[in-house]
């Protein structure tokens, strides 16, 4: 209570924010929940989804008048500014163009990790986002939670003395491996990017906040054992998803 008490009085604003929300997916809509939670501060105006029950939902909670639901960024950019800031939360391989053209008509502009899943995007989007003098912010979300900031003043205060190394897991769950980086959109590096990028950025960037000082090496391992076409059982048959299979609720 005395964390959120002191949150609202530094983040407190006059106007509250209009945001654009382009990709109304899980991100999407958990970014645009803030808005809920606290509609002083910003409030959703458009949103953007090629998905039509995707963009009929998020458009449901926040009263959006027809003219103000897109299938097509391109369409909602084409407009005269109508906004204050835009949340990209389009898939990862997708970051780019939607931010480079709303940077250009001078969006502010916070993208969901990682930035672009290649080095020539993620240096267009900061040239874009320089040349408009906006800003270009990242979805690295852990910087913020409690627990981060408490370790980020115990460890600017020296009270554990020099940081030399960090031993650190990523626990990612078995269904959120399952359902994200097996089935989901995540599950082929062609069509998004590799684990390491795609999940494991967070944990990047806490080393990077954390310790405010850059990497000198890194190393990272990890396979997929379980999740293997020998690895089936028996007894699933010819079911091809979890679902369909007739041993859902005993399976270990």
């Amino acid at each position: 209570a005395e964390y959120a008490e002191l949150h609202e009085q530094e983040y407190k604003v006059d106007t509250p924010v209009k945001i654009i929300v382009v990709g109304a997916g899980n991100r999407g809509k958990i970014y645009a929940s803030y808005a809920l939670e606290h509609p002083s501060r910003c409030s959703v105006v458009a949103v953007v989804d090629i998905i039509q029950f995707r963009r009929k939902y998020l458009a449901e909670q926040h009263n959006l008048p027809e003219n103000m639901i897109f299938e097509r960024w391109e369409d909602c950019v084409s407009l005269p500014k109508f906004a204050d800031a835009v949340v990209i939360a389009t898939p990862d391989a997708h970051h780019a163009l939607p931010s480079i053209a709303f940077a250009n008509q001078g969006y502010h502009i916070l993208v969901e990790k990682p930035l672009a899943v290649t080095e020539e995007d993620c240096v267009k989007m900061t040239e874009a986002a320089v040349a408009n003098n906006i800003i270009l912010a990242v979805g690295h979300v852990l910087r913020y939670t409690p627990y981060t900031q408490t370790i980020k003043r115990m460890i600017d205060k020296e009270f554990l003395g020099d940081i030399v190394s960090i031993q650190h897991l990523e626990p990612v769950g078995y269904w959120h491996a399952a359902h994200s980086y097996v089935r989901g959109n995540w599950r082929n590096e062609k069509e998004s990017t590799f684990i390491l990028m795609a999940k494991s950025c967070h944990d990047i960037d806490l080393f990077y906040y954390i310790i405010d000082k850059k990497c000198t090496k890194m190393s990272s391992f990890g396979s997929r054992n379980h999740f293997r076409k020998e690895k089936k059982p028996k007894e699933a048959g010819t079911s091809t998803r979890c679902l369909d299979c007739p041993i859902q609720d005993t399976c270990p």
